[in-house]
């Protein structure tokens, strides 16, 4: 008994255990750097090939539009455009984009009502620029047959825009005079042409 009051009183008279002190506390933890990675597929960087060649393309057209009077003794406003042409482009400088001859030999004819009908050979040599399957240029021609049973002699300048890689379309805008025993005839043509050209 007296041993057990001993023990309590030596457990009242000392003092309690601390607690340990608290960690310091820590920074946050640095996140790694953000990296953005865009995904990019193939790339094909157009370089220009001054040494290159481009081959000589020959092939046809077959144009269908509307011949528009602008002046002249043509008995209607407009009528119906077919032509019917050889071609070639014929570089003529080196390049990707290269300076070109633009040769055309064919058949024309203007059909309308009141006795308007019109069947011409046309010939001429264009200046172009040239890149594969495109073509842009200027093509003057002489047109010779006969309008309305008579003979005709004339002039024809076009602006073609063609792109054709083995089978495209043309688009031509082109004024043509046309010499007649009547007078002048001068005409707006707008045709739009199935176009094969092939090198050769």
């Amino acid at each position: 008994m007296l041993l057990t009051c001993l023990a309590l009183a030596v457990q009242l008279e000392s003092p309690p255990l601390e607690s340990p002190p608290p960690p310091p506390p820590l920074p946050d933890p640095a996140g790694s750097p953000r990296k953005v990675v865009r995904e990019r597929g193939n790339l094909y960087y157009y370089r220009p090939r001054p040494g290159f060649q481009q081959r000589i393309r020959v092939g046809g057209r077959l144009g269908f539009g509307v011949a528009g009077r602008l002046a002249g003794p043509l008995p209607v406003r407009a009528a119906f455009a077919l032509d019917v042409i050889g071609v070639a482009r014929v570089p003529v400088s080196r390049g990707d984009v290269a300076f070109g001859l633009l040769p055309e030999l064919g058949y024309s004819l203007t059909a309308g009502a009141q006795h308007t009908l019109g069947n011409f050979v046309t010939a001429g040599m264009g200046l172009g620029v040239l890149s594969g399957p495109l073509a842009v240029g200027v093509i003057p021609r002489l047109v010779a047959g006969r309008f309305d049973r008579e003979r005709a002699l004339g002039v024809r300048t076009g602006l073609l825009v063609e792109g054709s890689k083995e089978g495209g379309f043309s688009l031509e805008l082109a004024h043509q005079a046309l010499f007649t025993p009547r007078g002048v005839i001068h005409e707006l043509r707008a045709t739009i042409s199935i176009t094969i050209v092939l090198p050769l």
